[in-house]
Formats: structure tokens, sequence, C-alpha cells
């Protein structure tokens, strides 16, 4: 089990994607919970256990910018997907602001998943590498018209 602090990004590798949340300390962690289908149901934002969070995962990864083992996985979500200038919040901020959360529902796959709440709760920017390259690969299989095709 690697070293877990309080106001670390956490994520499990699930079925064909990943599953964040904000570890909250005393091995409870904030999280989208979905009680079935995490694909199509409805979720919402919880406390639970560490435990729960992981489910069937083999393996819990920790991102954070203080862990050697940690911080290339983090750098390379933050600096490339938000920029290299981008402000962290503490861990007790980023606790605080994903306990704020607690109770909403809302989730989308594409524009309001686990992945977007997590960075949020760190960088208070609500992004998704995850959607982000499932949305490119849309894009590619179905092209949007150009402003000069819609005139």
């Amino acid at each position: 089990m690697p070293v877990i602090n309080p106001g670390d990004i956490l994520y499990v590798k699930r079925t064909g994607y990943r599953h964040f949340g904000i570890y909250a300390g005393n091995q409870q962690v904030i999280h989208y919970y979905k009680e079935k289908n995490p694909l199509v149901s409805d979720g919402i934002i919880s406390e639970t256990t560490l435990a729960d969070f992981q489910g069937v995962s083999d393996t819990i990864y920790v991102l954070n910018s203080t862990t050697k083992a940690g911080a290339p996985l983090f750098d390379w979500i933050v600096r490339r997907l938000l920029g290299d200038d981008i402000e962290l919040f503490s861990p007790e901020e980023t606790v605080a602001r994903a306990r704020s959360k607690l109770g909403e529902r809302g989730y989308n796959l594409l524009l309001n998943n686990c992945e977007h709440f997590a960075l949020w709760c760190k960088t208070g920017i609500a992004q998704s590498a995850q959607s982000d390259y499932l949305l490119s690969c849309l894009q590619q299989l179905i092209p949007l018209p150009s402003a000069k095709e819609t005139d």
C-alpha cells in the first residue's frame, strides 16, 4: 500500500477507465459513488471507506506533488492538462473543497465525472484527461462541421 496523505488524489483502475477521489484521512475517500453500473447510473459525491473506493481493484494509485513515485504522473496530468503555472490547494483546503460537494449529484461521463471532481478539489479547475481523450476520438469518428460549413 502506498503512503497516502489527506488531500492526495487517488485513483484505481477499473475496466476501461480510472476512478478518482480525494483522500480525506482516517481511511476515508470522497468521490463520486455509484451503486449501479458506473458508466450508466447517476452518482453522488460521498465519503466512503478506502476499501469501498478500491472495490475489486488490485492497486490504489496516489497522485500527489510530494512523493517521487506520484509526482511524474501528477505533473503530467496537471501540467499538460491545465498548464505550467497552475497552483495547487493545500491538503487541508483540498479536503475542505471535496467535503463542500458532499451530497452533490450531476455526474456526467464526459462533462462532470470523478476525475473532473478530483482535479477541481486540488486545482480549482474541473478537467478530465480521460474525457478529453474520448471526445477527441469521437471527434475523429464524427467530425464537427467548421464555422464555414454552418453558414
